[in-house]
């Protein structure tokens, strides 16, 4: 029975992810820039070195999943959703590893009830929907069911380190995880062995091999950021608002399980929009908010918290991301930074669930089934306004203006004013000669940059941030949150 029970959670998770996405899938810079360097590997194979850059100083990420999308992105024609398809999938595959973990570390019910919070909450189907970060919430469970089965094999330890070198292929929010790591092998001291240290260490490297390439011929760029930080923040004036951060955290407790319906999920996940006061996003709901940090915080109350191994590893790895969002300068409190920390919330909280007396566990699982059937209403209304296929549609109603004439693409707005244009025109209609993000990519497209005259000009905005745009416009095209206006060239 509870077979069946798992295929319908994760037939849920698929359908909820997958349905939706081409209208709700977000398409940033960031993802723009990912595809960008994922192109010129399909246009011209060639070892590569680093991926996207973080942090803002010179620091950069492994290349692991450029050379994943890579193929997958060539056999799409450049269509970005696949993207989404794969990072929509590994949402489905986090849903699953949920169960795999609850029912293993506590029993069957523990993981079907935290499959089915992670496979419903509307909140974590938008940020499983976009292309970047991908797996964030995958690999982290995936870290602490490794460290966990530790204590039955040493081979775990290879296994974790290879996992944790891909942090510095996914995302930098994972980083922390390592102070669990060295504690965890602390306590198993005794029984860890030179062979396997060795071989931990060597797997980690060989993981992060292409950055100790990159670092050798670019004077340890990587290495040195440490130093860069400290510089950076050492000079800054500024300290830790704990009272902000404070709210941030709280707003994502309540934000895990309840978002408004009818709302546009790019407001809802995308950081610029999120503080800006034009968008929709959910705000602080204090009774959603005060229900999930009590279950959360209840789960550690008890005196076994300490003694018992697997409640202690997930209070250390909820500690991981935690203190960090808090109390660290160079972490800004960003909700996705909480990415890693979500499914083992999760899980905390699917163990509590089933601890209560009896005699509430009908009225706590009503709650869970409100929240479930909430979730999944709010991600089947959610309005895509800055969507990939409200994009799609503009493009086509633009590219039947423009025809195929040489046209030059500008972009504006206020959270939405920067959204890869340059890139889906290319991939949905026709290659704009110049474009507004030139300054900042042209990098990458350097042969696709044309100093030929062009016959129109293209201004994408946001409309509701409305943006002054010249008057003398040849057509005025709307669709979705945008507006286009296509524009003769003045020669």
């Amino acid at each position: 029975m509870k077979k069946y029970v798992l295929l319908l959670i994760l037939t849920l998770a698929a359908v909820l992810r997958l349905l939706t996405l081409p209208r709700l899938m977000v398409f940033t810079p960031d993802e723009e820039y990912l595809v960008y360097i994922a192109q010129t590997l399909i246009k011209h194979f060639h070892i590569i070195w680093i991926g996207v850059s973080a942090l803002g100083l010179d620091f950069y990420m492994g290349p692991f999943w450029i050379y994943i999308i890579s193929p997958f992105l060539s056999i799409a024609h450049g269509d970005p959703l696949v993207l989404g398809v794969m990072t929509s999938l590994i949402g489905v595959g986090t849903s699953f590893l949920l169960y795999v973990v609850g029912g293993k570390l506590f029993n069957r019910k523990v993981g079907l009830i935290a499959a089915l919070l992670y496979a419903s909450s509307s909140l974590l189907v938008y940020y499983d929907q976009q292309p970047y970060p991908p797996a964030v919430s995958f690999l982290s469970l995936l870290m602490f069911f490794a460290l966990y089965k530790t204590k039955f094999s040493n081979k775990w330890w290879i296994v974790f380190s290879i996992l944790y070198g891909f942090v510095f292929h996914i995302h930098l929010s994972l980083f922390l995880i390592i102070f669990v790591a060295i504690y965890w092998a602390y306590l198993r001291k005794r029984v860890l062995n030179k062979k396997v240290i060795i071989l931990s260490i060597v797997s980690f490297l060989v993981t992060i091999s292409p950055l100790i390439f990159f670092d050798y011929f670019h004077k340890a760029s990587n290495v040195t950021v440490v130093f860069r930080i400290i510089q950076t923040f050492g000079k800054s004036k500024t300290s830790v608002d704990v009272g902000t951060r404070v709210n941030n955290l709280a707003q994502a407790f309540g934000r895990i399980f309840y978002l408004k319906p009818e709302r546009n999920n790019a407001d809802e996940i995308l950081y610029p929009c999120i503080i800006d006061p034009l968008s929709t996003t959910t705000k602080l709901n204090l009774i959603f908010c005060s229900v999930i940090l009590i279950f959360f915080l209840s789960f550690f109350t008890k005196k076994d918290v300490w003694r018992d191994e697997r409640k202690r590893l997930i209070l250390l790895f909820s500690l991981a991301f935690l203190i960090p969002f808090l109390f660290m300068k160079i972490f800004n409190p960003i909700e996705y930074y909480l990415l890693g920390f979500f499914p083992i919330m999760i899980l905390a909280i699917s163990v509590k669930l089933t601890n209560f007396n009896k005699n509430l566990r009908p009225v706590l699982y009503f709650i869970v089934l409100f929240l479930v059937l909430h979730g999944i209403y709010t991600v089947l209304v959610a309005r895509g306004d800055y969507g990939v296929n409200s994009k799609k549609v503009l493009i086509n109603k633009v590219m039947e203006v423009v025809g195929n004439e040489p046209y030059e693409l500008s972009e504006a707005g206020a959270c939405h004013g920067y959204e890869g244009f340059r890139y889906l025109f290319s991939a949905y209609g026709k290659r704009p000669a110049r474009s507004s993000e030139d300054s900042n990519f042209s990098w990458l497209w350097r042969d696709e940059v044309s100093n030929t005259p062009v016959k129109y000009k293209v201004l994408i905005t946001e409309t509701r941030a409305n943006v002054v745009a010249p008057l003398d416009y040849k057509e005025k095209i709307s669709e979705g949150g945008f507006t286009a206006y296509v524009y003769l060239s003045l020669k």
